[in-house]
Parts: C-alpha cells; sequence; structure tokens
C-alpha cells in the first residue's frame, strides 16, 4: 500500500492533463498510489491515461460506474477505492510543483494531532508558475474565522490545497455532495469544518498551481448560467442547514453574503426575477430578517430598470457589497504580501 492516494477525476483536455500528471511523476516523494478517475473522457483522453497506467503500476485508471457524471462522483469513488494513509484531491488540468507531495506528507506526520493541513497554493499560465498575490491563489491565514468566511463564500482554500488522513474522512463520513452542479470544493470544506476536522495552515512555499486561464470548458466558467440555478439553489441552501446546525444564527450576515456572491455573477445583466423570488423565499426559512433586504434589494432594482440600464439598476441596491468585495480582494493581495515577507 502506497502512503499517500492522489484521487484525480479526469474529463478530456489531455495536454492539460500530460502536463499535471508529469508534474506528479517528477515529484522527489515517490510512495504514492493515483487514482485517475474518468468522467467519460474523449478517445486521446483516455489512450494517454492508458499509457501513463502501462509505464507506472502506481497509476490506475478507474471508469466511473455511476451516476450523476461529475468530478464530483469521481472524486467519491477515488476515495472508496484509495488505500493510503494520506489522502489529496487534485485537479487534473493543473500542476503541483516537485517539492509538493513531500512537503505535504512530512508536515502532516509532524502535525499528529491534526486531521488535515492546508497548504498556499499559486496560479499556473502559460507553462509559467506564478506565486505573486492574487485573489485566485488560497491557502494562506488571513481570515480571523474561516468558517465565517466560507459563509461569504470568500474562500479561505480550495480543496487541493489540503492533505487530509484518510481515515479522518472516513470517520466523519465526509464525502462530494453528488447533487451539486458547481461549488463542490466550498460544500466539501464547510463540512469538514462544521463536523470538526483539526486544521492547521502549514508554513510552507506555494506548492499548486491553479491553471485558471483557458477553462472555457470548466464549472468555474459555466457557475453563472441558467442550467446551474437549481444547483446553486440547493448549494446555498445547504450552506444555511450545515452552518446554522453549528453556530445558529451568528453567521446569518455573512451567509447573506454569500448568497449575494452567487447572486450577482449569475444575474450579470438585469435580475432574474424567478431566481432571486426563489432565493427570497429559502433565506425567509432560515434568515427572515435578511430575506427580507434582500426583497427589498431587488424591488429597488426592478423599479430602477425603467430608468437606467438594467445591469446598473441591479448593481444600485448592491452598491456597498460590491464595494465590500473590492476592498476584500484588496486586503488579501495585501495580507499575502505581508505573510511572504
Amino acid at each position: 500500500m502506497a502512503q499517500l492516494s492522489i484521487v484525480m477525476p479526469v474529463f478530456n483536455r489531455p495536454d492539460e492533463l500530460k502536463v499535471m500528471v508529469d508534474s506528479i511523476l517528477a515529484n522527489t516523494y515517490q510512495d504514492w498510489e493515483m487514482l485517475a478517475v474518468d468522467d467519460g473522457s474523449d478517445s486521446d483522453t483516455c489512450a494517454l491515461l492508458s499509457q501513463y497506467a502501462d509505464s507506472d503500476d502506481r497509476i490506475k485508471v478507474v471508469k466511473r460506474d455511476r451516476q450523476p457524471k461529475g468530478a464530483q462522483t469521481c472524486r467519491n469513488i477515488g476515495l472508496e477505492m484509495s488505500t493510503g494513509e494520506f489522502i489529496v484531491f487534485f485537479d487534473s488540468d493543473d500542476y503541483i510543483t516537485p517539492q509538493c507531495l513531500a512537503q505535504r506528507v512530512a508536515c502532516l506526520q509532524q502535525h499528529p494531532d491534526m486531521d488535515f493541513m492546508v497548504f498556499p497554493s499559486a496560479l499556473f499560465h502559460d507553462g509559467h508558475f506564478d506565486t505573486a498575490a492574487s485573489p485566485y491563489v488560497f491557502g494562506y491565514p488571513i481570515n480571523d474565522d474561516d468558517l465565517s468566511a466560507f459563509a461569504e463564500r470568500f474562500l479561505p482554500f480550495i480543496v487541493w490545497n489540503n492533505i487530509y488522513r484518510r481515515q479522518a474522512l472516513l470517520d466523519h463520513k465526509l464525502v462530494w455532495d453528488p447533487q451539486l452542479k458547481s461549488l463542490q470544493d466550498a460544500d466539501f470544506n464547510i463540512q469538514s469544518l462544521t463536523a470538526g476536522l483539526r486544521y492547521d495552515y502549514a508554513q510552507a512555499l506555494p506548492d499548486y498551481g491553479y491553471r485558471m486561464g483557458g477553462r472555457a470548458g470548466s464549472v468555474s466558467k459555466r457557475i453563472v448560467t441558467q442550467e446551474h440555478f437549481k444547483s446553486n439553489l440547493y448549494a446555498l441552501e445547504k450552506s444555511y442547514q450545515t452552518i446554522q446546525s453549528r453556530v445558529g444564527d451568528s453567521l446569518d450576515k455573512q451567509l447573506y453574503y454569500g448568497v449575494l456572491t452567487v447572486y450577482n455573477p449569475v444575474m450579470d445583466q438585469g435580475v432574474n426575477v424567478a431566481f432571486a423570488d426563489e432565493l427570497i423565499k429559502m433565506m425567509s426559512k432560515y434568515s427572515p430578517r435578511y430575506s427580507r433586504l434582500l426583497r427589498l434589494q431587488v424591488r429597488i432594482s426592478l423599479f430602477l430598470g425603467h430608468f437606467i440600464a438594467k445591469k446598473l439598476a441591479r448593481q444600485v441596491p448592491m452598491a456597498l457589497f460590491l464595494i465590500r468585495r473590492k476592498y476584500q480582494a484588496y486586503r488579501k493581495r495585501q495580507s499575502i504580501g505581508q505573510l511572504r515577507k
């Protein structure tokens, strides 16, 4: 049995997959198994996976054998089949540094009281590992309360920032929610925090490169589309249920900000009244005060839409929130820069 299990859903993009697998193979740490769970890829991608599996018996190609389609189902399959003491969940179109696996395993070994450790990430674009401070790098201890940050969807870390003790995930029955089309990482992290998993941030160099550019077909691009409205609504309601079950109504303001974080990019022009009404209806069950506030904001937007551009009409009642998000992004860059000095 390998000490570390790497679970990686795969769906097409063979060129980017090759970069990721080659970066894993180039790591100084070698005691791992990789479960590449294929989600129905094209023939080129399947052929590439077969080549890797034939040349290295640590690489196991697994075909998704159940519904629904999606990375979350693939990760559950990988978790079920994994055997390592430790486990990481990576995306197939990113990149890791040659020291990534070694420093993660060593760090968790040095912290036997922790269920998982969080490592800083960077960006990966045009073949370059970019460690510059950015709103799109994660894994830095810059928040006073991570659960509060997750509630408002100002994400402290993504799942690929972390290395877990596999048994801790099994003991707490943590799985990926197959009903979610998007926001799966945030949901898994919220589950981990509310279940009481013990964790800390590693004092380490960035070791994971998130390939932000060029993901034209990725979920991060489709999250604002009509097909994701129902999933977004489900994810937001689940956040209320999960977080309130742990801390009551103390984070209702942050959960309201989380609703606005999804509401605003989804409605890139005016107001989608049907979706707004569903959000208000959902919020009224968990936070009547903030549901009334959102209802008022929507009504103001609809009224202003008779006189000014619909996009501007939507933004005006959200001005304080939108300014807050800009400021948070600025403060994040500043805080990361300070931590790196």
